[in-house]
Protein backbone atom coordinates (compact mmCIF):
# COMPACT_ATOMS: atom_id res chain seq x y z
CA UNK A 1 0.00 0.00 0.00
CA UNK A 2 1.54 3.79 -0.68
CA UNK A 3 2.04 5.52 1.60
CA UNK A 4 -0.05 8.58 0.93
CA UNK A 5 -3.13 5.89 0.92
CA UNK A 6 -1.88 5.00 4.73
CA UNK A 7 -2.71 8.64 5.82
CA UNK A 8 -5.97 8.81 3.31
CA UNK A 9 -6.90 5.84 6.23
CA UNK A 10 -5.33 7.69 8.96
CA UNK A 11 -7.28 11.13 8.05
CA UNK A 12 -10.73 8.55 7.70
CA UNK A 13 -10.08 6.91 10.72
CA UNK A 14 -9.15 10.38 12.87
CA UNK A 15 -12.29 11.43 12.06
CA UNK A 16 -14.69 8.39 12.83
CA UNK A 17 -12.81 8.09 16.19
CA UNK A 18 -13.51 12.12 16.65
CA UNK A 19 -16.91 11.09 16.29
CA UNK A 20 -16.71 7.88 18.91
CA UNK A 21 -15.14 10.57 21.61
CA UNK A 22 -16.99 13.65 20.97
CA UNK A 23 -20.27 12.90 23.39
CA UNK A 24 -17.27 12.31 26.14
CA UNK A 25 -15.93 15.72 25.31
CA UNK A 26 -16.55 19.07 27.95
CA UNK A 27 -18.86 21.43 25.99
CA UNK A 28 -16.03 23.70 25.72
CA UNK A 29 -12.86 22.92 24.63
CA UNK A 30 -9.63 24.92 24.42
CA UNK A 31 -8.51 25.96 20.97
CA UNK A 32 -5.89 28.92 21.41
CA UNK A 33 -2.92 29.42 23.08
CA UNK A 34 -0.30 31.77 23.73
CA UNK A 35 3.06 31.79 24.08
CA UNK A 36 3.39 31.46 27.80
CA UNK A 37 1.39 27.73 27.26
CA UNK A 38 -1.56 29.24 28.83
CA UNK A 39 -5.22 28.70 26.98
CA UNK A 40 -6.44 32.27 25.54
CA UNK A 41 -9.81 31.04 23.59
CA UNK A 42 -12.40 28.25 24.37
CA UNK A 43 -14.57 26.97 21.61
CA UNK A 44 -17.26 24.66 21.48
CA UNK A 45 -16.46 21.17 21.29
CA UNK A 46 -18.22 20.86 17.95
CA UNK A 47 -14.93 22.94 16.67
CA UNK A 48 -12.93 19.32 16.91
CA UNK A 49 -15.02 18.23 13.99
CA UNK A 50 -13.90 21.27 11.79
CA UNK A 51 -10.12 20.10 13.13
CA UNK A 52 -10.90 16.41 11.79
CA UNK A 53 -11.98 16.96 8.61
CA UNK A 54 -8.80 19.37 7.75
CA UNK A 55 -6.30 16.38 7.23
CA UNK A 56 -8.37 15.10 4.84
CA UNK A 57 -9.15 18.24 2.96
CA UNK A 58 -5.41 18.32 2.75
CA UNK A 59 -4.88 15.10 1.38
CA UNK A 60 -7.66 15.83 -1.45
CA UNK A 61 -5.09 18.33 -2.43
CA UNK A 62 -2.68 15.92 -3.92
CA UNK A 63 -5.69 14.82 -6.48
CA UNK A 64 -6.48 18.33 -7.02
CA UNK A 65 -3.17 20.28 -7.67
CA UNK A 66 -2.20 18.03 -10.66
CA UNK A 67 -6.07 18.85 -12.19
CA UNK A 68 -5.69 22.80 -11.90
CA UNK A 69 -2.20 23.30 -12.17
CA UNK A 70 -1.28 24.83 -15.38
CA UNK A 71 1.86 23.52 -15.73
CA UNK A 72 0.89 19.74 -15.28
CA UNK A 73 4.73 18.23 -16.71
CA UNK A 74 6.67 20.16 -14.36
CA UNK A 75 4.11 18.99 -11.66
CA UNK A 76 5.06 16.02 -12.94
CA UNK A 77 8.79 16.08 -11.80
CA UNK A 78 8.64 17.24 -8.19
CA UNK A 79 5.48 15.28 -7.35
CA UNK A 80 7.28 12.99 -4.27
CA UNK A 81 8.08 16.83 -2.90
CA UNK A 82 4.51 17.90 -2.65
CA UNK A 83 3.53 14.49 -1.69
CA UNK A 84 6.15 14.69 0.81
CA UNK A 85 4.80 18.18 2.26
CA UNK A 86 1.55 17.65 1.70
CA UNK A 87 1.71 14.61 3.70
CA UNK A 88 4.11 16.06 7.12
CA UNK A 89 1.16 19.00 7.28
CA UNK A 90 -1.34 16.12 7.97
CA UNK A 91 0.95 14.99 10.54
CA UNK A 92 0.77 18.18 12.25
CA UNK A 93 -2.92 18.74 11.85
CA UNK A 94 -2.98 15.32 13.75
CA UNK A 95 -0.88 16.05 16.30
CA UNK A 96 -2.77 19.03 16.80
CA UNK A 97 -5.80 17.84 17.04
CA UNK A 98 -5.61 14.62 19.27
CA UNK A 99 -3.32 16.21 21.64
CA UNK A 100 -5.98 19.01 21.96
CA UNK A 101 -8.55 16.35 22.58
CA UNK A 102 -6.40 14.83 25.12
CA UNK A 103 -5.90 18.09 26.66
CA UNK A 104 -9.82 19.00 27.16
CA UNK A 105 -9.95 14.83 28.77
CA UNK A 106 -7.34 16.34 31.39
CA UNK A 107 -4.85 13.41 29.98
CA UNK A 108 -2.20 16.36 29.08
CA UNK A 109 -1.94 19.38 29.73
CA UNK A 110 0.77 20.80 27.62
CA UNK A 111 0.42 21.51 23.52
CA UNK A 112 3.76 23.23 23.27
CA UNK A 113 6.58 20.56 23.20
CA UNK A 114 4.37 17.83 20.45
CA UNK A 115 3.21 20.71 18.46
CA UNK A 116 7.04 22.81 18.20
CA UNK A 117 8.57 19.29 17.66
CA UNK A 118 6.25 18.84 14.43
CA UNK A 119 6.14 22.17 12.74
CA UNK A 120 10.29 21.73 13.14
CA UNK A 121 10.35 18.67 11.55
CA UNK A 122 7.69 20.13 8.70
CA UNK A 123 10.56 22.80 8.02
CA UNK A 124 13.32 20.35 7.93
CA UNK A 125 11.17 17.83 5.41
CA UNK A 126 10.27 21.00 3.46
CA UNK A 127 13.84 22.14 3.60
CA UNK A 128 14.76 18.91 2.44
CA UNK A 129 12.79 18.59 -0.69
CA UNK A 130 12.92 22.83 -2.21
CA UNK A 131 15.57 21.60 -4.38
CA UNK A 132 13.23 19.34 -6.38
CA UNK A 133 10.34 22.04 -6.59
CA UNK A 134 10.07 22.83 -10.07
CA UNK A 135 8.89 26.26 -11.72
CA UNK A 136 4.69 26.23 -11.16
CA UNK A 137 2.07 28.29 -9.95
CA UNK A 138 0.58 26.25 -7.00
CA UNK A 139 3.27 24.97 -5.02
CA UNK A 140 6.87 26.42 -3.72
CA UNK A 141 8.09 30.23 -3.14
CA UNK A 142 5.85 32.19 -5.23
CA UNK A 143 7.09 36.06 -5.40
CA UNK A 144 6.03 37.75 -8.84
CA UNK A 145 9.98 37.40 -9.66
CA UNK A 146 10.16 33.74 -8.72
CA UNK A 147 7.17 33.22 -10.77
CA UNK A 148 8.48 35.38 -13.78
CA UNK A 149 11.95 34.32 -13.99
CA UNK A 150 12.39 30.15 -13.94
CA UNK A 151 16.60 30.75 -13.11
CA UNK A 152 15.31 32.98 -10.38
CA UNK A 153 12.61 30.48 -8.84
CA UNK A 154 15.82 27.47 -8.83
CA UNK A 155 18.17 30.21 -7.27
CA UNK A 156 15.39 31.27 -4.41
CA UNK A 157 14.63 27.63 -3.55
CA UNK A 158 18.05 26.96 -3.45
CA UNK A 159 18.46 29.54 -0.63
CA UNK A 160 15.08 28.80 0.76
CA UNK A 161 16.19 25.08 1.20
CA UNK A 162 19.33 25.57 3.66
CA UNK A 163 16.97 28.53 5.72
CA UNK A 164 13.85 26.09 6.01
CA UNK A 165 16.03 23.47 7.18
CA UNK A 166 18.18 25.31 9.62
CA UNK A 167 14.61 26.98 10.79
CA UNK A 168 13.26 23.11 11.32
CA UNK A 169 16.71 22.72 13.34
CA UNK A 170 16.05 25.55 15.52
CA UNK A 171 12.18 24.66 16.19
CA UNK A 172 12.94 20.87 17.13
CA UNK A 173 15.75 22.82 19.36
CA UNK A 174 13.93 24.94 21.12
CA UNK A 175 10.90 22.52 21.52
CA UNK A 176 12.74 21.54 24.81
CA UNK A 177 12.46 24.96 26.33
CA UNK A 178 9.33 26.42 27.76
CA UNK A 179 9.35 30.30 27.63
CA UNK A 180 7.82 32.88 26.39
CA UNK A 181 11.00 34.58 24.77
CA UNK A 182 11.51 31.24 22.80
CA UNK A 183 8.66 31.60 21.33
CA UNK A 184 8.41 34.92 20.06
CA UNK A 185 12.33 34.30 18.19
CA UNK A 186 10.51 31.36 16.94
CA UNK A 187 7.66 33.25 15.15
CA UNK A 188 10.19 36.40 14.33
CA UNK A 189 12.68 33.63 12.63
CA UNK A 190 9.54 32.62 10.28
CA UNK A 191 8.71 36.31 9.37
CA UNK A 192 12.71 36.79 9.02
CA UNK A 193 13.20 34.13 6.62
CA UNK A 194 9.57 34.61 4.83
CA UNK A 195 11.08 38.39 4.30
CA UNK A 196 14.56 37.00 3.23
CA UNK A 197 13.28 34.69 0.40
CA UNK A 198 10.98 37.47 -0.72
CA UNK A 199 13.82 40.39 -1.04
CA UNK A 200 16.27 38.27 -2.35
CA UNK A 201 14.15 37.08 -5.22
CA UNK A 202 13.93 40.30 -6.33
CA UNK A 203 17.47 41.47 -6.19
CA UNK A 204 18.25 37.85 -7.66
CA UNK A 205 15.45 38.89 -10.82
CA UNK A 206 17.08 42.75 -10.29
CA UNK A 207 20.38 41.67 -11.04
CA UNK A 208 19.60 38.82 -13.95
CA UNK A 209 17.74 42.12 -15.58
CA UNK A 210 20.71 44.04 -15.97
CA UNK A 211 22.59 41.49 -17.11
CA UNK A 212 20.36 41.12 -19.91
CA UNK A 213 20.30 44.54 -20.43
CA UNK A 214 24.09 45.24 -20.42
CA UNK A 215 24.77 42.24 -22.92
CA UNK A 216 21.94 43.38 -24.96
CA UNK A 217 24.24 46.78 -25.64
Amino acid sequence: MKLKNIFLILSIISFVATGVIYPYLPQTIPAIWNFSGEVEQYFHKAYVFLLAALPFLIYMLIWLVPKIEPKRENYKKHKKAFEAVILSVIVVLLVRQWYGILISLNYLSDIHLPMKLAVGLLFIIMGNYMTQIKHNYTFGIKTPWTLASESVWQKTHRVGAYTFFMLGILWVAASFFHHRFVSFVLIALIIAVILFLFVYSYFIYDKERKNKIKNSN
